[in-house]
């Protein structure tokens, strides 16, 4: 290595340059930092323009991910419709049968306290104590008001004015399975004349002869033996303003004027009038308006064969007649 020379201004000479440890020292430390400096350059272009294996593998895994989380994105929007729509199904069923608004049992997120670890240690006692206090309050207003429907419903069952048995909540055929289901209230294709129609009730497949029981306590108002438009029927007036007809019977077992217990049977399933095969079609109405009669059939079935009757029900697009 060359030595380096330094003019001595008191000799006139040139002499050796002493080099100091602390200029070797920043000599090493620039160096190393340009080291790192061009290290680090390489290593940022290399990663910007080169993936690993590893980095490949889990680019793909967070885009199955996306995926996935907007697939159940979406069933949470329709599940969250589904529950919406039974919710708001359930609530016309109670204010059908009791004449009022059903009680909101559960109270919002935001009303409880379930608080997490760090929540709670942030919360201050008083706070604790006030949100507890309020939400005591709120749990005794909603138990005044499920007292007080429980007591009119109580009221309306002493007076007579509401009897459980007045209420056509049975299926008008015993041993009822959900295959047996067919189409519902609602436009429906005529399987005749392949045209779009109002159908009034549901239709029940069963063989020729099934016993058709009434559904609730009343009185038979009519009777129509016919071979034609909806066959034998019967008509069956009930408390609170309900009616029940049963249509396409094949023998009717009761005459006008009888007073009819729940479960009495009827007739039997038949193929009279314009019946595209044997079947029972049944109708609940209301202060003369027709009713979805699977919404009065939760008081005899499982919850599970409910379901599946509803399901059929709603999505069978042609009726029996």
């Amino acid at each position: 290595m060359a030595r380096k020379y330094i003019f001595d201004k008191e000799s006139g000479t040139f002499k050796p340059k002493r080099i100091r440890l602390t200029e070797i020292l920043s000599g090493l430390v620039r160096y190393g930092l340009s080291i790192l400096i061009v290290a680090a350059l390489f290593y940022l272009v290399f990663a910007l323009v080169f993936s690993t294996e590893r980095e490949q593998a889990l680019e793909h895994e967070n885009q199955l991910l996306e995926a996935e989380y907007t697939a159940l994105t979406d069933r949470l929007d329709l599940v969250d419709g589904a529950v919406g729509h039974l919710q708001e199904r359930d609530r016309e069923i109670y204010n059908d049968l009791f004449s009022t608004d059903p009680p909101n049992y559960l109270l919002s997120g935001e009303d409880t306290l379930a608080l997490t670890a760090k929540e709670l240690e942030r919360t201050g006692e008083s706070d604790l104590v006030w949100d507890a206090y309020a939400l005591i309050k709120r749990m005794e207003s909603v138990a005044s008001q499920v007292s007080r429907q429980l007591a009119e419903i109580d009221t309306s069952l002493s007076s007579g004015r509401l009897v459980p048995t007045a209420i056509p909540s049975l299926v008008p055929l015993t041993s009822f399975s959900p295959v047996q289901t067919g189409a519902s209230v609602g436009k429906k294709v005529n399987p005749f004349y392949k045209t779009i129609r109002d159908h009034t009730g549901i239709d029940l497949l069963a063989p020729v002869g099934t016993p058709v029981r009434c559904t609730a306590d009343g009185q038979v108002t009519q009777v129509v033996r016919s071979e034609k438009g909806m066959g034998n029927q019967v008509t069956v007036t009930h408390k609170g303003g309900y009616r029940t007809v049963y249509a396409h019977l094949d023998g009717v077992r009761v005459s006008v004027g009888q007073n009819l217990r729940q479960g009495a049977q009827i007739g039997t399933v038949g193929q009279s009038g314009s019946s595209f095969a044997p079947c029972l079609h049944y109708e609940v109405l209301r202060d003369g308006f027709p009713q979805d009669p699977v919404n009065y059939f939760f008081a005899e079935l499982a919850p599970a064969t409910y379901r599946d009757m509803m399901v059929v029900a709603l999505t069978t697009g042609q009726s029996m007649d």
